[in-house]
């Protein structure tokens, strides 16, 4: 697995030709947001000794890739990870390290999200007026060959999280929580690192980042359901961020590539990507485009699924891209 490893971290080193790097604003000025806006978790990585911290940054696009704004988070210390839309229009993400909420309105202004139980969450989804959190953590393993360190949860000496959903209602009180499976990913730890919803959001659709299960649970009833797709170890297909098309087909980044499977796990369709690294994907609601963010080089696309041929590109920081999202009211 290290050689393996090895072999597709020295891929990443061509994929930054051809780029346009965005310049870094020094104010946070968001705009109002407008339909099929583009918005990008990109934290300024700034720290020697951590090479996950920095200045925690939001930049705001419009559909073709156009610079509109840029946010610089308060009270996040990392990475800015699960960036998603709630019904009413607001931008919700998080920075597991720091376990901050960070929540925006559609007019750009940061507003003040529920208190929730301090855990790494990665992403919030929004069912029948209640708010379910993912746990991107699991276990008491560590990141391997970075030096980023999570901290315990509270009581505890080592354990970085349990891996469960969780449900709130709006005020931050919880409800429920469920226990599904993980899997780990390379380093062991990674819990509920990318979901999304069912159309119909009575299930879930999540994978433990870098690990070959493509896993889901049903929601209603409280039960694990079997993987849409589970890749043998080992043989270099690991499964990185997912979301939906209009019609419910999963779209998911396999570093190399982009994946698309019906809700039963039929796999439908392959996008070819140059080299490796793009781990962070979000679906146009028009249904014609992906945007797709490349975790070595920083570079984000807009890629036609018609033609297979990129639109529009931008370039971000490296190793930076951790959360990115289309904007579209009443979604």
């Amino acid at each position: 697995m290290k050689t393996l490893l090895a072999c597709l971290l020295s891929l990443a080193t061509i994929l930054t030709m051809g780029c346009v790097n965005t310049p870094i604003s020094t104010e946070s000025i968001l705009q109002p947001f407008s339909p099929g806006d583009i918005f990008v978790g990109a934290t300024v990585l700034d720290n020697p000794d951590d090479d996950h911290a920095g200045r925690g940054r939001i930049v705001h696009f419009d559909k073709d890739l156009n610079q509109k704004g840029v946010l610089w988070t308060e009270n996040t210390t990392h990475l800015i990870t699960g960036l998603s839309f709630a019904p009413d229009g607001t931008l919700w993400a998080f920075d597991p390290w720091k376990r901050t909420t960070i929540k925006i309105a559609s007019s750009g202004q940061p507003v003040t999200p529920p208190v929730f139980d301090e855990r790494p969450y990665s992403k919030a989804h929004f069912i029948d007026n209640k708010i379910l959190l993912t746990e991107q953590l699991v276990g008491t393993n560590q990141p391997t060959g970075l030096t980023t360190r999570f901290r315990p949860l509270p009581g505890e000496a080592e354990k970085i999280g349990d891996g469960d959903l969780y449900f709130y209602n709006n005020e931050g009180k919880l409800l429920q929580t469920l226990n599904p499976e993980t899997h780990g990913g390379m380093s062991g730890g990674m819990g509920v690192t990318h979901s999304v919803l069912s159309n119909d959001q009575q299930a879930i659709f999540y994978v433990s980042e870098t690990g070959p299960r493509l896993m889901a649970y049903d929601l209603v009833n409280n039960k694990q359901l079997p993987d849409l797709k589970t890749y043998p170890e080992n043989t270099g297909n690991m499964f990185f961020d997912l979301n939906t098309k209009p019609d419910g087909t999963l779209i998911v980044s396999m570093g190399n590539r982009l994946e698309s499977f019906n809700a039963a796990g039929m796999a439908l369709e392959t996008y070819p990507l140059d080299g490796f690294g793009w781990s962070v994907v979000a679906t146009s609601h028009d249904d014609k485009h992906i945007f797709v963010a490349n975790w070595f080089s920083g570079e984000i696309i807009k890629y036609d699924t018609e033609t297979k041929a990129i639109k529009a590109r931008t370039t971000l920081g490296k190793k930076s891209i951790a959360g990115l999202a289309e904007y579209w009211p009443g979604e």
